[in-house]
């Protein structure tokens, strides 16, 4: 090989090999239910067609310590989007299930009190923590 070729394959290299040790340092160690929800609302407000914002985040949810542990939270949270605003209530359908020692599912399911033009009535959305 030419020495022109030796340095970008050594820089990939090197690149190559840091990548896994800065990602396994990012995973929660434990994460926590109701920190779980209020990510899932924050994904909720971010994937509203358009992009709005989350804010008054009241969400209790009760530990899920085992793996397999499966509870339903309670609480409130707004969307706010082009200066309009909807409160949302959480649903009997929200849940949060530990699926592993380091990961939380959560489904966000929520109603808005009245109609907003341009934010959802209803949301429905399951993702995950780690």
């Amino acid at each position: 090989m030419t020495r022109s070729n030796v340095l970008p394959l050594a820089l990939l290299a090197v690149a190559v090999a840091a990548t896994p040790a800065a990602t396994a340092g990012a995973a929660i160690k434990n994460p926590q239910a109701d920190a779980a929800m209020r990510k899932g609302i924050r994904d909720v407000a971010r994937l509203t067609p358009g992009g709005a914002t989350a804010s008054k985040i009241k969400v209790t949810c009760p530990p899920v310590k085992k793996v397999n542990q499966q509870r339903t939270c309670s609480g409130t949270f707004r969307l706010t989007k082009d200066g309009r605003s909807a409160d949302y209530t959480l649903t009997s359908r929200n849940h949060v299930l530990r699926i592993s020692q380091g990961a939380i599912e959560y489904r966000v399911s929520a109603k808005a009190a009245k109609k907003v033009k341009g934010l959802p009535a209803t949301t429905d959305l399951a993702g995950f923590l780690q």
